[in-house]
């Protein structure tokens, strides 16, 4: 994050706000980096630990070699699954849905179409997105607010009942008759 981008954000923004708006983003990136030497350091144990434990099975069992390649494909599908599930809820988070069932209808759709991912990017999601909104327009939220319906006209206060209402705009017709007349 820039610091140009924020104040294209939050136009008006004076240094000090930007400052520790910047100050908090770069706490969260340094978390961010420890995390990842955390886990970095963790998956290198665990690669040296299955290195050693593949080389004590080669005496045992013939077929460790089938079994870890299979467990070790089983893993890279998940990996790809999890970020594929990660990059449909980013690119659909700034998608405004009519209602929670129609985002989770879209986002299954969408994982049942698996685009390709770059960068972890969904390519194709904007075609993607113009076909489904044209297939199926209820599922979206309106992009203008509802209109606003007022009853009565000026200088005259709205009828405080149906009946009342009726009995004031009809109260010249002949053909009418209130309740109780």
């Amino acid at each position: 994050m820039k610091r140009e981008e924020v104040k294209g954000i939050i136009p008006g923004i004076t240094d000090e706000q930007l400052q520790q708006v910047m100050d908090l983003h770069g706490a969260d990136i340094e978390r961010q980096k420890q995390t990842i030497t955390t886990l970095t350091a963790e998956r290198d144990t665990a690669r040296n630990n299955l290195s050693d434990a593949n080389k004590k099975l080669e005496g045992y069992d013939p077929e460790w070699k089938t079994k870890a390649e299979k467990a070790e494909n089983d893993a890279k599908a998940q990996v790809a699954a999890m970020q594929q599930e990660f990059a449909a809820k980013t690119a659909a988070a700034g998608v405004k849905f009519s209602s929670e069932s129609a985002k989770r209808a879209f986002l299954s759709d969408l994982k049942a179409k698996k685009l390709p991912l770059q960068d972890g990017k969904l390519l194709g999601f904007e075609d993607y997105l113009k076909s489904y909104r044209e297939s199926d327009p209820d599922a979206f939220a309106p992009e203008k607010a509802a209109p606003t319906i007022t009853v009565g006209s000026k200088g005259q206060t709205p009828a405080t009942s149906s009946q009342s209402f009726l009995d004031n705009k009809y109260k010249n017709n002949p053909f009418y008759h209130p309740k109780g007349e």
